[in-house]
């Protein structure tokens, strides 16, 4: 009997716990892990926005340090000699006054000087800062669409698009122009310098062997 109604107060106790306890779901307060949920996507959205801000501002300037190499390449073009030159530097003038690199006229203007150097060959070595000016400018060009991938590629994600960030600046342009290998022309120039300088040493020694040979004959 006695182990019977412990038993019985045991179950009982136990239902009045189970009656006073407080629903799990009422202990979630909604409306706050709502607020902290959107604080959350705002703070992520002004990320962001900071991010496209400064890659923007870095895109802009690389944009400005490859329209200064463009413009030091075409200058350097500018100074070839000669009349075989000519129409390169007529295209490095037009190039200078075609507007921003990203422009289409710009890059037709610089696609012309580029096929106009080609043209001349090893003669477009005769300028004496071209080299190094398109180096530069290679250094300069690699930056610059470097730049331009990373903030076309954040600016067309899917949020960044769903929240219009950035959307009144319009996307950057690839600078999409052919290079120019000065390099190559530099190896082919000492190639026929090397070639030059072995004809002439064989001139040398085929002139040596015919003095020898009329002084032989001679002292016979």
């Amino acid at each position: 009997m006695i182990a019977a109604f412990t038993v019985r107060c045991h179950n009982h106790h136990a239902e009045t716990i189970l009656m006073h306890a407080p629903d799990t779901v009422d202990l979630v307060d909604w409306p706050v892990v709502i607020a902290v949920a959107l604080v959350l996507v705002l703070l992520y959205v002004w990320w962001l926005s900071r991010r496209i801000a400064r890659l923007t501002a870095r895109t802009a300037a690389a944009r400005d340090a490859l329209e200064e190499q463009l413009g030091r390449r075409a200058e350097a073009a500018r100074q070839l000699p000669g009349d075989v030159a000519a129409e390169a530097r007529a295209a490095a003038a037009v190039a200078l006054t075609s507007g921003h690199p990203d422009s289409d006229a710009r890059q037709g203007a610089e696609n012309d000087l580029v096929r106009e150097l080609r043209n001349l060959g090893v003669d477009a070595l005769d300028a004496p800062t071209l080299l190094a000016a398109n180096r530069r400018l290679g250094v300069a060009r690699q930056v610059y669409n470097d730049a331009v991938r990373d903030t076309r590629s954040l600016r067309t994600a899917r949020i960044p698009r769903t929240f219009w960030l950035a959307r009144r600046a319009p996307l950057p342009q690839y600078f999409d122009v052919d290079e120019l290998d000065l390099d190559a022309l530099v190896h082919e120039r000492q190639e026929r310098e090397a070639v030059r300088l072995a004809r002439a040493a064989a001139d040398l020694r085929t002139a040596a062997v015919e003095d020898v040979g009329r002084a032989t004959t001679g002292q016979s």
